[in-house]
């Protein structure tokens, strides 16, 4: 791999894309590809360090894909739960207030 495959250095002449920017799609122009995957999809044999490099973008893609999918659900959780508690606060205030009450007041005293 080269240093512009590799992306250290930028080659504006070049078509194909360095692999660290590449996002794992296909674009429809198959010389867009980085070189690595072009060679995959031809069939050609890959080095050893070409080999190591896309498992290692084909990680940092998965990474990528799984944090978005945490943040998104820890978005979607937050909200629903301040949705509740903003009903809570609206229609179930009376309700709300008598628990609060009810365990801030002391325990009623035992007859001896």
């Amino acid at each position: 791999m080269d240093r512009h495959e590799k992306g250290i250095e930028k080659m504006p002449g070049r078509l194909d894309r360095p692999l660290p920017e590449w996002n794992g799609s296909y674009f429809g122009d198959q010389r867009r590809l980085p070189k690595v995957v072009q060679k995959l999809t031809t069939g050609r044999t890959l080095t050893a360090e070409e080999k190591a490099e896309l498992l290692w973008r084909f990680y940092e893609i998965d990474q990528k894909t799984r944090t978005r999918q945490q943040r998104t659900r820890a978005v979607v959780f937050g909200g629903l739960a301040v949705c509740v508690l903003v009903y809570l606060a609206i229609y179930q205030r009376v309700w709300i207030v008598s628990q609060v009450m009810a365990w801030l007041s002391p325990p009623p005293a035992s007859p001896l």
